[in-house]
């Protein structure tokens, strides 16, 4: 009996690329690659989370290429993404930024600040994103 053959995913092997499970969906303003995002119910677009705000939390996703406002691009749901400009601290838990944009390992920790793990960094340029939909807020 042979062993069954599961599903294996490669880290990305070029800079601003990711590997995982992705969504095509539209976004509600400019996003830059790596921005972290979050559905709004209002339009069901992707916009900019803010840890600051608990309204555009929690994020669902990172933007996996520049995609203008009010267009369609692709979103990494589950995996892995690299950006050769990152300086991550491998090990260290990634968190949405206080201002939106790409993820920070910077946890939040101003009242009223949402807290929640996006994922890890596995080397310097590369992260695992696996986000948590647990938020947690700064008293």
């Amino acid at each position: 009996m042979s062993n069954p053959r599961y599903f294996e995913l490669e880290l990305p092997t070029v800079d601003n690329s990711c590997t995982g499970t992705t969504a095509v969906l539209t976004a509600g303003e400019n996003l830059a690659f790596g921005d972290a995002v979050y559905v709004k119910a209002a339009d069901s677009k992707m916009w900019l989370a803010d840890s600051d705000v608990v309204t555009t939390m929690p994020c669902v996703a990172l933007a996996a290429a520049a995609i203008s406002a009010n267009a369609l691009g692709r979103f990494l749901i589950l995996g892995f993404m690299r950006d050769d400009a990152w300086g991550w601290t491998a090990q260290g838990l990634l968190y949405p930024h206080t201002t939106g944009g790409n993820p920070t390992q910077t946890r939040p920790s101003g009242s009223g600040d949402q807290v929640q793990v996006l994922g890890i960094a596995i080397t310097a340029t590369i992260i695992l994103f696996n986000p948590s939909y647990e938020l947690v807020e700064i008293a």
